[in-house]
């Protein structure tokens, strides 16, 4: 069996940023924990990391060394094959304890004593508890912020996935809503959805939120057998894997033509969607756009009750940076935000749309740009 070439500049994402991040912090040791960090740092995804959660996957990255790779015995074999890291240490299932090989790890390389990052957030308290059972000086401190802050920032390669992607998810919705029928249920349309998005090339369907009349007041709900009906606002937010990267895209339809009320409330919904569009410039802070988006919500005489109003994507469909009033990270060329206007009353109607926004030198480029929003889609 010929050796693995793949090297750290080889990876998809922008890994050589978490080592300097690494360098940088008072870490002595950092530790990828969820399937999202582990996918990202090791450039390979392994897929039973999600569906079969005691079969643990950790990836040990020591400050000034190469990482160490600790999984299960069984995919040993397909990580040897696709990540860029060579030392690979693997558990037998039921046998060996995850948590035991990797506090031999831990204890190899000197840190049995030290201050590890870990991903405390994810890594459940039973396995934590284990861990520091078998190395009682070791301290474990939460670091899951140093891989958001690197995962932030987009490579080239994740770009273009991203952007292949969410015009695929448009094409899918687009091809739905064409197609919708009177008299036809919400579960019909998500069934219709799920093929069309497949076809374009998803890995796998993430989510699936396509309601009619009185269930777009709801942000969320599963599609049931409500029909649609002549005169209904049909709601879509929806999202795909393409290539591991995850998409979000918000569209409205209405069957037949959309009523007075309608475009004024739409006409008022995208002259606010263009103007956060617009300040998504480097520089500026998620926290700045939520601000005004609230301020343009009031002037509008629309509701504002949302704790965001767009975020970050990638492996995961809530990424950082954030329009929260909690964010006061600056825009950077290189990151990406949805930006996400909408307006909704329960149980009544609700209007949704949103889109991905790539943050350049220059002026922001909306990368979901394969289905016209500037009106409402017709039925």
């Amino acid at each position: 069996m010929s050796t693995p070439t793949k090297t750290i500049d080889d990876t998809l994402g922008d890994v050589r940023r978490v080592q300097r991040l690494l360098a940088e912090s008072d870490f002595d040791a950092v530790i990828a924990v969820s399937p999202d960090n582990v996918r990202y740092v090791g450039d390979v995804h392994i897929s039973t990391q999600t569906s079969i959660r005691d079969r643990l996957a950790l990836i040990v990255w020591p400050k000034g060394r190469e990482p160490v790779f600790v999984l299960c015995l069984v995919e040993e074999g397909f990580v040897r094959a696709h990540s860029w890291i060579r030392d690979i240490r693997s558990y037998k299932e039921f046998v060996v304890k995850p948590m035991d090989l990797l506090a031999d790890v831990l204890t190899e390389l000197g840190l049995a004593q030290a201050r590890v990052g870990c991903e405390l957030d994810y890594l459940a308290a039973i396995y934590a508890d284990h861990l520091r059972a078998r190395l009682p000086g070791l301290r474990l401190a939460p670091c899951t912020d140093l891989f958001l802050r690197a995962r932030m920032y987009k490579t080239p390669r994740e770009l273009a996935i991203l952007r292949h992607g969410y015009r695929a998810t448009e094409k899918a919705l687009m091809a739905t809503y064409a197609t919708v029928r009177v008299g036809e249920t919400e579960k019909s349309m998500a069934n219709r959805l799920a093929d069309a998005l497949m076809h374009t090339g998803a890995d796998l369907v993430a989510y699936l939120h396509i309601n009619t009349g009185a269930n777009t007041g709801y942000p969320h709900m599963s599609p049931g057998d409500n029909v649609v009906r002549a005169g209904d606002i049909v709601k879509a937010d929806v999202g795909a894997w393409y290539s591991e990267y995850i998409t979000n895209v918000g569209r409205t339809a209405k069957v037949g033509k959309p009523t007075a009320e309608d475009l004024s409330y739409w006409t008022r919904l995208r002259d606010i969607h263009h103007r956060i569009i617009d300040m998504v410039r480097p520089g500026n802070t998620g926290r700045q756009l939520f601000a005004k988006a609230g301020e343009l919500y009031a002037a509008a005489g629309l509701p504002f009750p949302y704790a965001h109003n767009g975020h970050g994507v990638g492996l995961l469909v809530h990424e950082h940076p954030l329009i929260s009033p909690h964010d006061e990270t600056p825009f950077e060329p290189g990151m990406v935000t949805t930006v996400e206007t909408r307006v909704r009353w329960v149980g009544k109607v609700g209007y949704h749309m949103e889109d991905l926004i790539e943050i350049t030198a220059g002026a922001p480029v909306v990368m979901s740009d394969a289905f016209d929003n500037e009106r409402i889609f017709e039925i």
